[in-house]
């Protein structure tokens, strides 16, 4: 019950501040708070962390928050119409009270590194604000609460959850702006701006580039609009001599994997002859990988460190589609753990690349039921229960702010059977969920299921995947699939993710069947042998060429109504279609989707002496680029990779 001490200017930036920050980040992600403040981990600093995921088991009416932290923070009212909220509070563990709270608030704070800012915060999050700075003036929810309103949280939940819920939902639709973020002036004071403006030197509106536009971010981290530039006093960041794209969205990853680059890449003859190396010795391969990122940390960096390529080369958005679920415990084999899931989230996060987590089934050796091999052991989920009861975990765990998302995975027909099959489309169904699938990428998998069910895998799963779920269902690779079969598909709602750098490096083969798709199909960097959606584009057309002899492939396919603009229908597919597949809001640079962009560079020597209009600009990119060349930044979510928030 102390009042907490103002941080000395000379604290800011030091080890010791950024040190007490990380410390109470760590304790509310470790219990599921909403908030912490320093005297909850006692120490007496004015200094609180809020965040809110959207998804908080312990209170799932707050509304998202982005992770904000605020030092030596100064509160003003600015509506009091009283809030009666049920609280609870880390340090009151089993209670919870009803106190008043006002309805909107302004809080004047600083960062840890000394910069002052300004944030609006209504309904909850103006509620969670004012409850945090009780914290710093010695006080606790049970000083404040009504007379005879304090209760145990097993009362709570047996006699006053259902109605606080409700109320709790009507004031989060009340006040559904939780908070806006303000500039500050020269000297301090709050310029009533929630809005951060792009003015890049060309943009790309959906069709071309434009010149004279700018880009409007809310503080929510979401297009607020697009428009013609205007002349703005503050909140401007002029990009010179950059173009901004949308951010790619790579709708199919491994990113352990990227821990095979260079390997298997010898072939030496044998005395015997030669042996033809493939898609399954290279599977072999992966698996002696796997054992060697037995524990959780190594995991995590190998995963990282993929993710952070992915950002470095214009990607915001990742399809992990995620089989390798298990860490190795100390004694050995053990139970599934899942621990490597939390940490593939957390890498992504940390690389500043906004994650779809598809999360695998996997549950036997082939389509003869044959029981997982060594290398497969770590990849298991062997109970329906559990898996969803992994889910509800991770679900939990991600953060709506930044519009991170869950999805089901079939990790394969021979991995999965038909009955869990139809369990899973169902479940994902019935939750929203994508629900994504290899199929069809190796002759020998189609042989298989044939011996086995008397059809190919691609018949196989329109048989039992209801019309709800083939609507959210997208098919990955499909190398070798029928057309009428694939066309069944795209008619019924489905879609096809194509990884051209990945299934040439495997020896796949090229995508058959392009015209059962009309050209709607996603990309992914799948293996992550290579990281680079430039690349991909351009060999999503280049193999189709190769193939057929003739130029313009793709766009024959793509291009009615669209005069034969190849390289934008490439990009749809690094964009548009991979957000659709990944059911995210993202994917063009439209108002109401996620501020997600690719910041291209100008300058670059692959675009340098090209004396082309604008309109040749995309083209040289996708058909002369690459991504380590032309992309200098990434924003997701309002958040720049390189340069910080804005």
């Amino acid at each position: 019950h102390r009042v907490a001490k103002a941080v000395p200017e000379s604290a800011f930036g030091t080890d010791f501040l950024n040190g007490l920050v990380q410390n109470l980040i760590d304790t509310m992600r470790a219990n599921n708070g909403a908030g912490i403040a320093a005297p909850q981990i006692g120490e007496e600093w004015r200094v609180f962390v809020v965040h809110g995921t959207g998804s908080n088991p312990r209170y799932p009416y707050k509304p998202a928050i982005p992770l904000t932290v605020f030092v030596n923070p100064v509160i003003e009212v600015i509506d009091p119409t009283p809030m009666h909220i049920v609280e609870g509070c880390l340090s009151v563990p089993g209670m919870r009270g009803e106190v008043s709270r006002a309805a909107a608030v302004r809080c004047t704070a600083f960062r840890p590194d000394g910069t002052k800012f300004v944030v609006r915060a209504e309904g909850h999050a103006a509620g969670t604000l004012q409850h945090e700075l009780d914290h710093l003036d010695g006080k606790l929810f049970p000083d404040i609460a009504f007379a005879g309103r304090l209760m145990t949280s097993e009362s709570f939940e047996l006699h006053e959850k259902a109605r606080f819920f409700a109320y709790a939902n009507e004031l989060r639709d009340r006040y559904p702006t939780a908070v806006a973020f303000e500039e500050v002036d020269d000297a301090g004071n709050g310029l009533a701006v929630d809005e951060v403006v792009l003015q890049a030197e060309l943009t790309w509106t959906g069709s071309r580039f434009e010149r004279g536009v700018e880009v409007v971010v809310g503080s929510d981290g979401r297009i607020a609009r697009v428009s013609p530039k205007s002349a703005r006093l503050g909140g401007v960041v002029r990009l010179e001599r950059k173009a901004l794209v949308p951010g790619f969205v790579n709708a199919h990853s491994h990113a352990f994997q990227r821990g095979l680059r260079g390997k298997g890449e010898s072939y030496p003859r044998r005395p015997d002859g030669e042996e033809t190396p493939s898609f399954w010795t290279w599977r072999e391969a992966m698996y002696g990988l796997v054992q060697t990122l037995g524990s959780v940390e190594a995991f995590k960096r190998q995963t990282k460190r993929c993710f952070e390529e992915m950002a470095a080369a214009g990607i915001t958005t990742c399809g992990e589609f995620h089989y390798f679920h298990h860490a190795l415990p100390e004694s050995g084999e053990g139970d599934e753990n899942f621990e490597l899931d939390e940490a593939v989230v957390q890498a992504a996060r940390e690389a500043n690349v906004r994650l779809v987590l598809l999360s695998a089934f996997y549950e036997r050796g082939g389509f003869d039921g044959r029981a997982l091999s060594d290398g497969q052991r770590r990849f298991r989920t062997m109970d329906g229960e559990r898996y969803w009861q992994q889910m509800e975990r991770l679900d939990a765990s991600l953060d709506k702010s930044r519009g991170e998302g869950l999805g089901v995975v079939v990790h394969s027909l021979r991995a999965v059977g038909t009955p869990m099959l139809q369990s899973l489309a169902a479940e994902a169904a019935r939750r929203g969920m994508p629900l994504h699938v290899h199929l069809e990428e190796q002759p020998q998998e189609i042989k298989d299921c044939v011996a086995a069910h008397g059809v190919t895998p691609l018949a196989l799963l329109l048989d039992n995947v209801p019309a709800e779920s083939l609507r959210r269902l997208c098919a990955v690779h499909c190398t070798h699939s029928k057309p009428d079969e694939l066309a069944r598909l795209v008619a019924a709602g489905g879609g096809v993710c194509v990884c051209p750098l990945t299934e040439a490096a495997l020896g796949d083969g090229v995508f058959a069947s392009l015209e059962a798709t009309a050209g709607a199909v996603s990309l992914g960097t799948d293996c992550n042998a290579r990281i680079d959606m430039i690349e991909e584009m351009r060999w999503l057309e280049y193999s189709q060429r190769l193939e057929r002899g003739r130029r313009g492939v793709f766009s024959s396919v793509a291009g009615k109504g669209d005069e034969g603009f190849l390289a934008r229908q490439l990009l749809d597919c690094a964009t548009r279609h991979g957000a659709a597949h990944l059911g995210v809001e993202a994917g063009a640079i439209q108002a109401g989707l996620w501020a997600d962009f690719a910041l291209i560079d100008l300058d670059a020597p692959a675009l340098a002496e090209l004396a082309g209009s604008d309109d040749e600009l995309l083209s040289a990119a996708v058909f002369g680029g690459s991504a380590e060349g032309l992309v200098v930044d990434t924003c997701v979510a309002g958040r720049w990779t390189k340069q910080g928030e804005k």
